[in-house]
């Protein structure tokens, strides 16, 4: 427990990015909480996650990627810097998110797809999106046919 007390006093975005799966797990939570709390889209809280949006849906740790899909999807559905991130996100999502057994996650992971395409990125994610078929590793092709083909 002592190890808690070193990463609970950083700053939300420094936590996102920590080893610690439940430090990131904290930090997806306040930048969700941030997310919704931010009114104008051209905050420049937004600049400050611009870089780390990508690494929210592609955490190794499931819990704490079911958070940073929710943080990923605010911050989407939010920012006017979120086209900026289109390509590594939904490349996050492909690889990472629609192979796993958890509805919620391959749910949130659509859900992130479709903002995208209404801030009117459709073209870069249904490259990023035909790349899941090429991809050589054929638990992703296979069940990023499987998603395709279910929608």
């Amino acid at each position: 427990m002592g190890d808690d007390s070193e990463w609970m006093t950083l700053p939300t975005d420094q936590k996102c990015e920590h080893k610690v799966w439940k430090a990131r797990l904290s930090g997806y939570t306040e930048a969700l909480q941030q997310f919704q709390r931010v009114t104008d889209e051209k905050s420049p809280e937004w600049g400050k996650y611009q870089g780390l949006i990508k690494t929210f849906v592609a955490d190794s740790n499931a819990v704490a990627q079911l958070k940073g899909l929710e943080a990923a999807l605010a911050y989407v559905e939010k920012a006017h810097v979120a086209s900026r991130t289109v390509g590594e996100v939904v490349s996050g999502v492909v690889c990472k998110v629609f192979n796993q057994p958890k509805a919620r996650a391959k749910e949130l992971g659509s859900d992130i797809c479709l903002m995208y395409i209404e801030i009117e990125k459709g073209e870069v994610v249904q490259e990023e999106l035909l790349k899941g078929l090429d991809n050589k590793n054929p638990k992703i092709a296979l069940a990023f046919a499987r998603e395709g083909r279910a929608r």
